[in-house]
Formats: C-alpha cells, sequence, structure tokens
C-alpha cells in the first residue's frame, strides 16, 4: 500500500484536520480522499533507481552519527511520520496519474533512504532553467551527476563568509534580518527555502497546491541571473548573450517554461526538488525556519526533530546548498520532479543536449580550465 500502512484510508485517519473543529459535517472525510486512497493503493510504479551508496551505521566505512539507522528506518518514510495528515494532498487532482506516479516516487525514495538521511522539498518554477545549466556546468567541470536533478547553486565563492548552517544563522541576525531577510541577495545565494514534507501544508507553502505552478518570487530578475552564470564562468558579453539565447531556445523545444527569461511557456511550470541531507549534516547544512528564514528556536536542532517520530506537516528549513555537498552523492542526493510531463520525460535527453552546448562554447572560448577555477575558487566573487 502507498501509505506503507495497509488498509486504512488516509482520509479517516487523519489526524490534523485543515477544517473548523466545531463544523461536525465538514469533519468528516470528503470521498476524493477515499478516492485518492485507492487510486495511490492501485497506482503503477516506475522503478526508482537506488544506488546503494547511503551510509549506514552497521556498515563498514559508516559516518559517526548520533541516531540509529535501524529505527530511522523502523519509523518509516519522512512524510508520513507521526501521524501526519494526507489531507494537502487532495489539491492533487485524481486523474493527474503523472502527479502521483511523482509523489509515489518521492514516497519511495523517503523509504529507500530513511536510515542514513532526511529529507527537504524545495518548490521552484522561474529557477528551474538556471538550475539546469548549473547543473550541465557541474557536470562539465565539477564531475556532477545531473542524470536525478539539477545543481540549485554552482559558486563556491558565494559561501566565503557562509561555511555552515550556524554561519547562516548568524549572519541572518547580523546582516539580513534588518535587511530583506531570506529575501537579501546573499542570502538567496547559498540557500533555498525547504519544506519537511511532501504533504506540507505551511506555513506559507503547501507542496502539493504548489505542484502545477511551483514557487517562484516576482522581485528576482531571472534572465540577469542567468547571463551572470555564463559571465562569471569566463564567457565575454556577445558569447553570454549567444549562450543564452541558446539555452532558451532549447528549453523551449523540451517544454520548459521560459517566460522569466523572455521566451514562450511551456507546460506547467512547477518543480519539486527532493534533497536528502545525510543526517550527521543536517545540523551543518540546515536550520528550522520561520516564514521569511528567521530561525525557529522550537525545532532546534533540526536534527532532533527530523529524527523523531513527528509530524512533518507544518515548518519551514532552510538548506545551505553548498556545492561541494550538492555534488557529492554520499553527503546529498537529489531527485527532481517536473508538474510538466514532458519535461518531466525528457529532462534526461534535454540536460544531455545542454551539457554538449555548454561543452562545446567552453571548448571554443579555451575557458573549460578558467570555468572550472572559477567555480571551485573560495574567494568571494562580486555580482549578484
Amino acid at each position: 500500500h502507498w501509505l506503507g500502512t495497509p488498509g486504512e484510508d488516509p482520509a479517516a485517519s487523519d489526524s490534523e484536520s485543515e477544517v473548523d473543529a466545531g463544523d461536525d459535517e465538514s469533519r468528516r472525510p470528503p470521498r476524493i480522499l477515499m478516492a485518492l486512497s485507492r487510486a495511490l493503493g492501485s497506482l503503477g510504479r516506475r522503478p526508482v533507481e537506488h544506488d546503494g551508496s547511503s551510509a549506514s551505521d552497521e556498515g563498514e566505512g559508516a559516518p559517526a552519527a548520533s541516531y540509529s539507522a535501524a529505527c530511522q528506518r523502523q519509523l518509516g518514510p519522512q512524510s508520513l511520520r507521526g501521524g501526519a495528515s494526507l489531507r494537502p494532498m487532495r489539491h492533487i487532482p485524481i486523474e493527474d496519474a503523472h502527479a502521483w506516479e511523482c509523489f509515489s516516487d518521492m514516497r519511495r525514495n523517503e523509504a529507500l533512504n530513511a536510515g542514513d538521511f532526511a529529507v527537504f522539498y524545495h518548490s521552484y518554477s522561474s529557477a528551474a532553467l538556471i538550475y539546469e545549466v548549473q547543473a550541465a556546468l557541474g557536470a562539465l567541470l565539477l564531475r556532477f551527476d545531473a542524470r536525478r536533478a539539477p545543481l540549485p547553486r554552482l559558486f563556491a565563492s558565494d559561501f566565503a563568509e557562509t561555511s555552515d548552517a550556524n554561519a547562516l544563522m548568524g549572519r541572518f541576525v547580523s546582516d539580513f534580518s534588518d535587511h530583506h531577510r531570506d529575501h537579501n541577495v546573499d542570502f538567496r545565494k547559498v540557500a533555498l527555502s525547504a519544506m519537511c514534507s511532501f504533504a506540507a501544508r505551511g506555513p506559507e507553502l503547501c507542496v502539493p497546491m504548489a505542484w502545477r505552478a511551483g514557487y517562484s518570487c516576482r522581485d528576482i530578475h531571472f534572465a540577469a541571473l542567468l547571463r551572470g552564470v555564463f559571465e562569471a564562468c569566463g564567457f565575454d558579453a556577445d558569447a553570454s548573450s549567444h549562450l543564452f539565447d541558446a539555452a532558451v531556445a532549447l528549453a523551449e523545444k523540451h517544454d520548459l517554461d521560459t517566460t522569466a527569461f523572455g521566451g514562450n511557456p511551456g507546460g506547467d511550470s512547477g518543480h519539486i526538488l527532493q534533497i536528502f541531507v545525510r543526517r550527521d549534516l543536517v545540523d551543518s547544512l540546515a536550520y528550522a525556519a520561520k516564514p521569511y528564514g528567521m530561525v525557529d528556536e522550537e525545532r532546534t536542532p533540526l536534527s532532533q526533530w527530523l529524527n523523531g517520530d513527528n509530524s512533518f506537516n507544518c515548518g519551514q528549513a532552510r538548506v545551505l546548498a553548498r556545492p561541494g555537498d550538492f555534488a557529492d552523492k554520499a553527503r546529498v542526493k537529489m531527485f527532481a520532479f517536473s508538474a510538466s510531463e514532458t519535461f518531466h520525460r525528457r529532462r534526461a535527453a534535454f540536460q544531455r543536449k545542454m551539457q554538449r552546448l555548454l561543452g562545446k562554447a567552453l571548448s571554443e572560448h579555451s575557458l573549460r580550465q578558467e570555468a572550472s577555477e572559477r567555480i571551485r575558487a573560495t574567494a568571494a566573487r562580486g555580482g549578484a
């Protein structure tokens, strides 16, 4: 059974009703939830790859950890722990088989990695092309495995003043709390907003509700950021402009929405990045957050909360997206899911073509070595 509890209906066992507690009629499980449960139970599954590289406190070479991988596996998928409510899943139409297949794969990934990895969910839309370009550059220059997911941050130098989550929390208090908080450009350079369940309902973001459109901020100039990625790798303005146009055209051919870059709308613009962080690294790479990035002391340390049998329906996090960690599958694993079924199915082909496009450009401009050095450099760089 998709829920891991055969015979139990998610609506009937819902422990966190989203309706007025005084309205007895509205508290009855909606029929749609019962239908969703049956659909989830009967939905065909695609195999989900598992590379077996997760560390374990029972195996050779396992990291030192203050948790039991066996206990974590027994607790099961993170999104289903603590009597978590699946009512937010009602926002996914029963007929959207692609969406249910994706959320089913998210659940399966959680089950496979529960022992040694905590999971975060990052919803995005307009940033997708930037993430994909950075993944292609990471594959070419950092040996990043771009087959399963994009790379949300690329340049090590952006993390010069923010080496870990403690530093990020400190900078939030000293630099960001009175200056746009987590909308501050320097905060955005290094951190991702995330939820801790695929059925998270808030605050601010309900993951299933945001599935089709994704989450994005209107105060970001995505086209300038993409050009900035090319220029930061060493391409001059003309070459960067040419690569920008070529990347947008390639994205359009694969049904990736490019309206934020002056291009055409594709299919549904929503994406979810499922991010698994090794449990002994959680407090180095993430912190429990309130809306706008303020530290949530009640859920600190975050690792302790995530290691427990808690419901993760509510509660945000901020994840420090250090490229060295995100490119190392022994530390961080990622899986990408796109609401556009066309792009989701074509993403691997799109990523191969993007790598060929950028690889050719790097060779033609003799920038492969310089770009690699720029990406890996730890000194702070200028620009947005």
